[in-house]
C-alpha cells in the first residue's frame, strides 16, 4: 500500500468535494440562482427607465446635489450595486441548507482544516455569483448600447477580481450570521461597511473600460493595485478567522 494511499485524498480534493456538494446542491434544488437571477435582470430592467437614452458614454450625466459624473460612470455604478445585493442574497442562504437540517455540526466533523471548509464555501459562492454575472452583464450591454466585445477581457479580469474579495468576505460574514435568528438582516449590517473598498474600486475601474480605456491603462490605474491588496487580505482574512466564527 503506498503513501498516499494511506494518507487518503489531499487537501484540495476535499475541498472540492465539498464545494461540488454545495453545487449539486444548488443544481438540484435551485433555490439560490434563480432569485439573484430574478433580482438583477429586473434592477437591469428598471434602470433603463432612469437613464438618458444616449450612446455617448461620457456624456454628463445630472447627480443632484453631487453633481456631474459620465454615463460610464453612472452604469458602472448600477452594474455593481446590483451585484452587490444579488450576492448578499445568495451568500445569506449559502448556509442555510446547513442551519434548516441540522448539518453543521456534521460538517465540521469533516476530516478537513476549517479553511478548506471556508474555501469550499467561498467557491460555491463564487461559481453562484458567476453564473449571474454571465447573464447580467450581457443584459446591461444590450440594454444600454455597450460595446463589451471591445473590452471583454479588461472587464473579466475586473470582475473577477472584485468577485474574489467580495465572495471571502461575504462567505465569512454569511456564516457569522447564520449564527442569529435575523441572517437576512444581520448580513448586509455586517457585510456592506467591509465591502465598499471592494466596489469603490470595481466602480472605478469598470466605468474606465467602458470609455475604452485598455487593460494597460487599468493596470496603471491606483485602484486596480487597491483592489488586488484587498483581495489578498479578505481572503487571508477570511480563512484564518472562519474556526473562530463557526466556534
Amino acid at each position: 500500500m503506498t503513501t498516499a494511499a494511506v494518507r487518503g485524498p489531499g487537501w484540495v480534493a476535499k475541498t472540492a468535494t465539498l464545494a461540488g456538494k454545495d453545487l449539486r446542491i444548488e443544481t438540484r434544488a435551485r433555490d439560490t440562482l434563480p432569485p439573484m437571477l430574478a433580482f438583477s435582470v429586473t434592477v437591469a430592467l428598471l434602470l433603463t427607465f432612469t437613464l438618458p437614452a444616449t450612446g455617448d458614454l461620457e456624456a454628463p450625466v445630472d447627480i443632484p446635489p453631487a453633481g456631474t459624473a459620465s454615463l460610464a460612470a453612472v452604469l458602472a455604478g448600477f452594474l455593481w450595486v446590483t451585484i452587490l445585493f444579488s450576492g448578499l442574497i445568495g451568500f445569506a442562504r449559502s448556509f442555510e441548507i446547513e442551519q434548516r437540517d441540522g448539518a453543521l455540526d456534521s460538517l465540521l466533523l469533516a476530516p478537513l482544516d476549517r479553511s478548506g471548509l471556508f474555501a469550499a464555501k467561498a467557491i460555491a459562492n463564487l461559481a453562484t455569483l458567476m453564473a449571474v454575472e454571465i447573464v447580467l452583464i450581457p443584459v446591461f450591454g444590450l440594454l444600454f448600447g455597450i460595446d463589451l466585445p471591445g473590452s471583454l477581457g479588461p472587464l473579466a479580469a475586473v470582475v473577477v477580481l472584485a468577485d474574489i474579495g467580495f465572495v471571502a468576505l461575504g462567505t465569512l460574514f454569511a456564516a457569522l450570521a447564520a449564527q442569529t435568528r435575523s441572517r437576512e438582516l444581520m448580513l448586509p449590517v455586517l457585510a456592506l461597511p467591509a465591502v465598499v473598498p471592494v466596489f469603490i474600486a470595481a466602480t472605478e475601474l469598470t466605468a474606465d473600460l467602458l470609455v475604452g480605456t485598455g487593460l494597460s491603462g487599468v493596470v496603471d490605474r491606483g485602484w486596480f493595485g487597491v483592489l488586488v491588496a484587498v483581495d489578498v487580505i479578505y481572503v487571508a482574512v477570511g480563512a484564518l478567522a472562519f474556526e473562530f466564527t463557526l466556534d
